[in-house]
């Protein structure tokens, strides 16, 4: 082999089902899936927030590749697959070569992308959340409008929206709407 010639990178299979990684380990290698598909997910509390579904020529565990936090989601195998496996080292032996530019570049996204992981595990999905997200769009919406179709905008979507959210709330709780009633508390 020659000095030029690129290392062949470990690789491993795993069986739909397994777990590749969890949520809080150290880890210092990303997974580069060559066949098959993995589920990322995030644990919250009682359940499990899905984050994304990845396939052939994705990767996933990068973060791990720079940083020495924990990992901030778990993944699974959603079918069977084989992964190459891209350590630390890797990474640091090709961004040594690289232009300083690039490996600042590599640095930020990264961390934004960490960023960005943690923000969405700490969303609790309860009705709660989903009414603070509906109102910040709504106001968001209605700010945007001309003054002028403000008014109609609260008049058609409003009623709709709460009415949705009272729906919700029923279902979740396990109440039935036997009267039809809207929550009138406003958004």
């Amino acid at each position: 082999m020659s000095k030029n010639a690129p290392p062949i990178l470990e690789r491993r299979y795993y069986a739909e089902g397994d777990v590749i990684v969890r949520e809080g380990e150290l880890g210092e290698c990303a997974y580069l899936i060559q066949s098959g598909a993995v589920e990322v997910f995030a644990e919250n509390e009682d359940h499990n927030v899905p984050l994304a579904v990845l396939e052939v020529g994705q990767i996933f565990g990068e973060t791990a590749l720079i940083s020495d936090a924990p990992r901030t989601a778990s993944v699974r195998a959603s079918k069977d697959c084989n992964l190459i496996i891209i350590t630390r080292l890797d990474l640091e032996e090709k961004l040594k070569k690289s232009d300083g530019t690039i490996r600042a570049i590599v640095r930020m996204l990264m961390q934004r992308l960490s960023k960005s992981n943690n923000s969405m595990v700490q969303i609790k999905n309860d009705i709660s959340d989903l009414k603070s997200a509906a109102t910040i769009i709504y106001e968001n919406v209605s700010a945007r409008l001309p003054p002028d179709r403000r008014q109609e905008f609260k008049q058609r979507v409003l009623p709709r929206l709460e009415e949705f959210l009272q729906e919700v709330y029923l279902f979740e709780s396990g109440e039935e709407n036997t009267s039809n009633e809207k929550d009138n508390s406003g958004i």
